[in-house]
């Protein structure tokens, strides 16, 4: 991992006045997009946000990978500058771990929401199945969150 914190990529990022500012920044701005859509999705799953439709969830899950790609890169750009320490971290391991954990139920809940979601506009009632991962994707994302601001300090 020395290597990863030797290209110019690392260097700018943990270096240059503007590096490290400008790539938490958009780091910020995909968290906020893929976190605030998904966890307005599980929230209409476990029964808030009445006046949205279900049949809306796919669209909106849609978007909200866009944020996680910004937060893809973004965040790979992060982790060269500290590649050593963060591969080492409980904290930034834990992190990863949920991030991982809460894009693994988007991708399940994902064409279960493209196929069912009208129905459930309908009537049919969210399966206990589709509740379930939908309060696992709010823990996680918030473990995600939690532990990725205290990877800066711990």
């Amino acid at each position: 991992m020395a290597w990863l914190e030797s290209t110019a990529l690392a260097e700018w990022v943990r270096t240059s006045l503007v590096g490290y500012p400008f790539v938490l920044t958009v780091h910020s701005v995909g968290m906020a997009i893929m976190v605030g859509l998904v966890t307005v999705i599980n929230l209409r799953l476990v029964g808030r946000f009445e006046r949205i439709p279900y049949a809306s969830l796919d669209g909106v899950l849609r978007l909200a990978w866009y944020g996680f790609a910004i937060n893809a890169i973004s965040g790979a750009a992060i982790f060269t500058s500290q590649a050593v320490s963060y591969i080492t971290s409980p904290v930034y391991l834990l992190k990863m771990a949920m991030v991982l954990g809460g894009a693994i139920v988007a991708w399940k809940m994902q064409p279960i929401l493209r196929r069912d979601a009208a129905g459930w506009d309908g009537g049919s009632v969210v399966p206990s199945s589709m509740r379930t991962l939908a309060k696992a994707s709010l823990a996680m994302w918030l473990v995600a969150i939690i532990t990725g601001r205290f990877t800066a300090y711990l």
